[in-house]
């Protein structure tokens, strides 16, 4: 590290001079005015923190006896704040005591008295140098900690690509208008879904739930969402737009089971709306019930349970349930995030009161304030779609 160099740091530091010889500070002023970015001065211990904790200041230089607060006492104050900023401490003494209590307090650099300007610089290169290294480390912490948020906000707007939701424009899915509330508690989500349309009667509502935390959940949740994707995009063009809920399920356990973990599972939702044989196809595979209405009964909320255990790597087979569609008037669809919420003010889950707000909420934008007046809190990732039915002419 060059002279140049370490006079070039010096005009960008701030130094505070604690100190009550008028003379010694006629001299500190004369010396280090031209020196330093600023030069602040007090007169004791007192004054010098209360200064310390106004201005930004880079290197303390402080007398050890003053009246009020010794050096000791500045030094002990600055620490509680600062842990790491250098202290310079001029003396005449060599207590033994006193050097102790200034080793514990990480004193950076002594200065006995009688000292000469080049003592003092001397002394002042080590101060100096050890701001350096602090810079260095926050910088290279910054950059580390910016580095990461931009790989997250890269990941994240990954993550948005891979999810398609053809109906984001116009909110119909068929009779039903769609809304979709999709919020990760982390950047890396384990929550994916896709909305699809495969013809104008038809539709797929798929949500995945990777099971576990970080990384792992999320590469799950997005390579079964891709595939997905993939699937309605280019299988259903090579075979003349006729979808089977069966062959994705195949073929999506055949492209992910070499991708899991022995341990890993995952949690999906996979329905299946065809307007023109009036039919609702569904495979669950351990995921929260969605819940819906039928016309004739507003206040009843029916489940449609899950009926296979969740995908894992030994996967074999699977059901495929259907009901009918047209007697639906409103549906929720979520993951685990939505019904295990910790309510605000009791230890209990959300789960016990989203019968009641899905049959109150006339839209998502009133279940979800309803949703938000029991729970403030995300624990996890939450998605839900939220169907409600605009017309009964669908001809």
């Amino acid at each position: 590290m060059t002279n140049d160099y370490i006079a070039d740091i010096y005009k960008t530091l701030n130094i505070l001079c604690v100190e009550d010889d008028p003379d010694v500070l006629e001299t500190y002023k004369s010396l280090f005015s031209l020196i330093f970015k600023e030069v602040y001065f007090a007169k004791n211990g007192k004054e010098g923190f209360e200064c310390f904790n106004k201005h930004q200041i880079d290197i303390i230089l402080t007398d050890y006896m003053m009246p009020e607060w010794t050096g000791l006492d500045l030094a002990r104050a600055v620490r509680k704040v600062d842990a790491s900023i250098p202290i310079v401490m001029v003396t005449a003494l060599e207590s033994i005591e006193m050097l102790r209590e200034a080793i514990d307090l990480q004193i950076t650099s002594f200065l006995k008295k009688p000292f000469t300007s080049s003592s003092l610089f001397r002394v002042f290169s080590v101060a100096v140098k050890s701001v350096i290294v602090d810079r260095c480390i926050l910088k290279e912490q910054h950059e580390k900690i910016s580095y990461s948020h931009y790989q997250e906000n890269l990941s994240f707007n990954k993550e948005k690509t891979i999810i398609q939701n053809d109906v984001e424009k116009d909110k119909r899915l068929l009779h039903f208008l769609c809304n979709v509330f999709y919020k990760p508690k982390d950047i890396l989500s384990g929550d994916s879904y896709s909305i699809r349309k495969i013809s104008t009667n038809e539709y797929l509502v798929f949500v995945v739930d990777g099971m576990g935390k970080g990384i792992a959940a999320s590469l799950t949740a997005m390579l079964c969402s891709a595939f997905v994707n993939y699937f309605v995009t280019t299988h259903i063009k090579q075979n003349n737009n006729r979808f089977s809920l069966r062959t994705l399920l195949e073929e999506l356990l055949h492209f992910i089971q070499p991708t899991l973990a022995e341990y890993e599972v995952i949690s999906a939702t996979f329905l299946y709306f065809n307007n023109t044989k009036d039919t609702l196809q569904y495979a669950i595979f351990s995921m929260p019930p969605p819940l819906y209405i039928l016309n004739n009964a507003p206040t009843t909320v029916h489940k449609i349970k899950s009926n296979n255990p969740p995908l894992n790597a030994y996967a074999d087979d699977f059901m495929i349930n259907e009901q009918r569609l047209c007697d639906i008037h409103k549906m929720l669809i979520y993951s685990d995030g939505l019904n295990e919420c910790n309510l605000s003010e009791a230890n209990e889950l959300y789960t016990l009161y989203i019968k009641e707000d899905f049959t109150k909420a006339d839209d998502m934008q009133e279940f979800h304030t309803l949703f938000l007046q029991k729970c403030d809190k995300q624990e996890d990732d939450i998605t839900y779609i939220f169907l409600k039915e605009v017309q009964k002419d669908r001809s």
